[in-house]
């Protein structure tokens, strides 16, 4: 046992070694965490690893292990290959199943070969759960050591599964260092994401005397002991590599060798170790800098060919490097610390290095390895228009963007452009960067694309590279550069297929639609395309999904809107083309068209879930939540709201997120939060180009004058309409601003400038044609006139939206009726309307609605009872939406893995339901749910 009593035989590490038997505890229960080794080299964070394995698997949890290495890190899923292939490999069948089935090109590269778009939010999902299924065999500890040297799919699994990892019985361990690996920025991030950072300090002087006495013997001197810690800075590794050096050299720890001891300083160790090394003969240098340049693990015919040695020299040469500790013990060449790799590569000249790659790619090439490894050495190599080398790379990123590693092709795309390839052959090669740079989830400029324009040969050719370009900058919402480009394209289209022109001009007035500064353009474009379907003619699948929504913007009327997208979405090879399916649903959406809107949503989800494409969920999700809240169903809106907000934001997507968060929260009775919301998007001039920001910035003018910022909320109303009024479009359409802006002019004492509003509203809703809309601005300007005719414009919205699927506007007419019949003293009546009112609001959820009902029924004279919160109706929206799934016989991994959130979740969301239902068993979720929630009729005591 260690002199400290710590039985892991570490020196002063007790309290890390605590720290993490907690971690792996809970892990055990099935509370995950990620924890985080955080130190320089040598400090001793891989023996912290060696112990924490040793820990768990006498806790019974499974341990898996891997490291990041610098010769590795081009390699795509590299680490988490090595991480995870030895699970995976005995139980592939059980354990690649639902989800996890999108984890499969990361083990088999010929897996799912299908489109590969969106493929790196499948595979991370797929990855996740593909962890949840082998954690629910047993709690887990996954240990990545060097984690600065992740490759960067690798890394972004890591953070991925950090983010969720609490509902797994699983502790995620990592070891870093900071301020090193290719991303300066990688370590904070994993300590900024971590539950727990462990930094391990320097030995203090009796634990650096522990150390130094276990190498030398318990002879040696507390003088030199502590010179030994001088030189080293208590650090464990450094420590040991002194000892050796000592040991090596024949001299004795004495007072007279500790002088010498303290100059030496750590910059001397790497020395130390290379003079060791040099003195063990040619064989073993040569054999050790081919180590330095191959992965960790190598097989020793690889070591031996690329130093030139022959079999038996080089078997001699590594049993040396063994002996003396450079090389770690057991099959394959490793060394054993990384910091000795680290000190051979760096004695070996840029110019060696990179031909030791170059023949190291064509030595791997020759024996069939995968073209990954092959790409790895090649990065490393210099450029010399070596013909096979652009093969290989190109190889290497079609397979890359199989695994759902778009960083891994666009590197080894751009190394095989600075090759460079044969003349004929760059233009490809270009595109093929292009293509893998639109997979990327991150912001960037698709510089191939932009090169590959400059270097098209002809109006055709050029045309053709731009409708790349701007599918792949409609998929990042970079509307206002597809509108750009497209336009330019079409400038000069003489000479060009017709059937590509329209290709162009579809994706031109679909994403151009939200461009404020081309829309007068997109609209002329959409109108003579519209008069071609009308006389007969055939276009483009995406032509008519383009044109109904720019037609909405622009006020076509609803009934030819609805027409255009119902003939979109009826062929089958529209959801291809996801922005166009999407538009096609958004007009059924903004035409009230409520029914068939859902219908294509929920199928544009699903597919979206088969493909495991998180953008094309956030999108379709995003406009189900629309829906949802404008027919009512505020639970189902707040359910598709939320998820999407928190997917949304990882994603990047811009404003489109908050379109229905908002207005849920605000129908919810939650203004502040709705503030807190729309802060975190910046609304600035550069924003206020596309609509949807304009469209949030309206929101955001209802949610101040929610929370008594009445002239602020109001400013912000008025720009938004002014904004899209001035580009030819209505704001209207999107978001239902006019009635909270009434209510703010009015309590300015502004009231004419209220009425005149409110009439400008009837008269486009009446335009326009919606039922929806123009029951709600009905009711709008019944509100403002107490006369009769207010009164008549009052019933007759309630009659026209009671007809609708809108139930809380029609709710909400009620109540507005009620209001206005109490004002004019007819108080039965409005007692009984405004019933009627509470008890829809109730039953959509609109806490708000209720509030203001309840308030005007006490004023005529009621007594209104609150609910109980019990029964189905206490559900919260995430609640209801997982007892529908169980109900309909769904597991809870079935069901979190749909609806991409965890197990745990589902477990927490059916316990709530089950004490909300009264109700024991999942049997007996169909026959509680088939029943009505609790009605307001007789909550009124007159």
């Amino acid at each position: 046992m260690d002199p400290e009593g710590d039985p892991a035989g570490l020196v002063e590490r007790a309290q890390e070694l605590s720290a993490l038997g907690e971690l792996l505890e809970a892990a055990r229960l099935g509370t995950g965490r990620f924890a985080l080794l955080e130190g320089p080299a040598g400090i001793g964070k891989t023996s912290l690893l060696d112990a924490c394995v040793k820990q768990a698997e006498q806790l019974g949890l499974v341990g898996l292990r891997a490291r990041g290495d610098e010769v590795a890190m081009d390699s795509p899923f590299s680490t988490v290959r090595e991480l995870l292939w030895p699970a995976v490999s005995e139980t592939e069948a059980e354990v690649l199943v639902g989800a996890a089935q999108f984890a499969a090109p990361v083990f088999d590269v010929t897996a799912n070969r299908g489109e590969s778009r969106d493929r790196a939010g499948a595979v991370l999902h797929g990855l996740y759960w593909l962890v949840a299924n082998l954690a629910e065999r047993r709690p887990m500890l996954l240990v990545l050591d060097d984690a600065h040297w992740l490759d960067p799919a690798s890394g972004r699994f890591l953070l991925y599964l950090a983010r969720r990892i609490d509902s797994l019985p699983v502790l995620l361990l990592a070891a870093a260092r900071p301020g090193e690996g290719p991303d300066p920025m990688g370590v904070p991030a994993l300590s900024a994401t971590a539950d727990a950072v462990l930094r391990p300090s320097p030995l203090t002087e009796f634990g650096a005397g522990v150390v130094v006495r276990r190498e030398l013997g318990p002879r040696a001197d507390d003088e030199f002991c502590r010179s030994c810690r001088e030189a080293t800075g208590g650090n464990p590794f450094y420590l040991r590599a002194l000892t050796a050096a000592v040991r090596a050299d024949g001299g004795r720890p004495t007072v007279e060798l500790a002088g010498h001891v303290r100059s030496l300083g750590t910059g001397a160790l790497g020395r130390s170790l290379l003079v060791r090394l040099a003195r063990l003969g040619d064989d073993c240098e040569r054999l050790a800098q081919a180590v330095a340049v191959l992965a960790p693990g190598s097989p020793l015919r690889q070591g031996a060919a690329l130093a030139g040695l022959e079999r038996e020299r080089a078997e001699a040469a590594a049993d040396q490097l063994r002996l003396v500790e450079l090389l770690a013990a057991g099959e394959g060449l490793s060394f054993m610390h990384p910091i000795v790799n680290e000190a051979v590569a760096s004695e070996l000249a840029p110019s060696s290095r990179a031909s030791l790659n170059l023949q190291a790619a064509s030595l791997l090439l020759a024996e069939g390895a995968p073209l990954d490894r092959v790409a790895t050495h090649l990065l490393a190599a210099e450029a010399y228009g070596e013909v096979w080398v652009v093969e290989a790379l190109r190889g290497a990123a079609r397979e890359a963007l199989a695994q759902g590693a778009p960083e891994a092709a666009v590197a080894y795309l751009r190394r095989a452009l600075s090759e460079p390839p044969v003349p004929e052959l760059r233009l490809e090669v270009l595109l093929e960067l292009g293509r893998a740079e639109a997979e990327l989830p991150y912001a960037h400029d698709f510089a191939a694309y932009r090169e590959a324009l400059d270097r098209s040969s002809g109006a055709q050719q050029r045309a053709e590279i731009a409708l790349e370009l701007g599918w792949g900058l409609t998929a990042m919402g970079r509307n206002v550069d597809v509108g750009e480009l497209l336009s330019g394209v079409l400038e000069d289209r003489n000479g060009l297929d017709p059937a590509l022109v329209e290709q162009i001009e579809g994706l031109l007035i679909g994403a151009g639609s939200v461009d404020l500064t081309i829309t007068r353009d997109v609209q002329a474009r959409a109108a003579r395309h519209l008069d071609r379907i009308e006389r007969g003619e055939r276009c483009d699948p995406i032509i008519a999904p383009a044109i109904s929504y720019a037609g909405a913007l622009a006020g076509l009327p609803a009934a030819r809107v609805t027409e255009l997208a119902l003939m979109a979405l009826r062929d089958e090879h529209l959801m291809d083309f996801p922005p166009a399916y999407l538009g096609a649903s958004m007009s059924l959406f903004v035409c009230d068209r409520f029914e068939e809107a859902s219908q294509a949503l929920d199928a544009g989800i699903a597919e979206a879930q088969r493909r495991g494409s998180v953008p094309m969920f956030v999108q379709m999700s995003t406009f189900r939540a629309c829906t949802a809240l404008r027919m009512g169903d505020l639970s189902l809106a707040e359910d598709h709201a939320q998820r999407v907000s928190e997917l949304g934001s990882d994603l990047g997507v811009g404003h489109w997120w908050m379109l229905a968060l908002v207005p849920v929260l605000l129908e919810r009775g939650g203004p502040e939060e709705a503030m807190r919301v729309i802060e975190t998007l910046p609304l600035g001039e550069r924003e206020m180009r596309v609509s949807p920001a304009v469209a949030v910035l309206a929101h955001r003018g209802c949610a101040r004058f929610s929370v008594g910022q009445t002239r602020s909320g109001l400013a912000d109303m008025f720009a938004a309409d002014r904004r899209m009024a001035g580009a030819g479009c209505d704001l209207s359409v999107f978001v239902d601003w006019v009635p909270t802006a009434t209510l703010a002019l009015t309590a300015l004492g502004r009231g004419d400038e209220a009425r005149a509003l409110a009439a400008r509203e009837l008269a486009a809703a009446a335009a326009f044609g919606a039922p929806r809309r123009h029951g709600v601005a009905l009711s709008v300007c019944g509100s403002l006139d107490l006369g009769a005719d207010g009164i008549d414009q009052l019933r007759e919205a309630a009659q026209l939206l009671g007809r609708t699927a809108a139930r809380l506007e029609y709710g909400r007419a009620l109540v507005r009726l009620g209001e206005g019949l109490r004002e004019r003293g007819e108080r039965e009546e409005a007692r009984a309307v405004l019933s009627r009112g509470l008890d829809i609001a109730y039953g959509c959820g609109g806490l708000a609605l209720v509030e203001r009902a309840r308030a005007e029924l006490v004023a005529a004279g009621a007594r209104p009872r609150r609910e109980a919160l019990s029964g189905p109706a206490a559900l919260t929206p995430a609640e209801m939406r997982t007892a529908r799934m169980a109900a309909e016989g769904l597991t809870n991994r079935e069901i979190a893995q749909a609806l991409f959130v965890s197990a745990k979740t589902v477990e927490t969301h059916l316990s709530h339901v089950y004490a909300k239902l009264s109700i024991e068993r999942r049997s007996q979720l169909s026959p509680v749910l088939a029943t009505q929630a609790p009605s307001h009729t007789g909550a009124v005591t007159r």
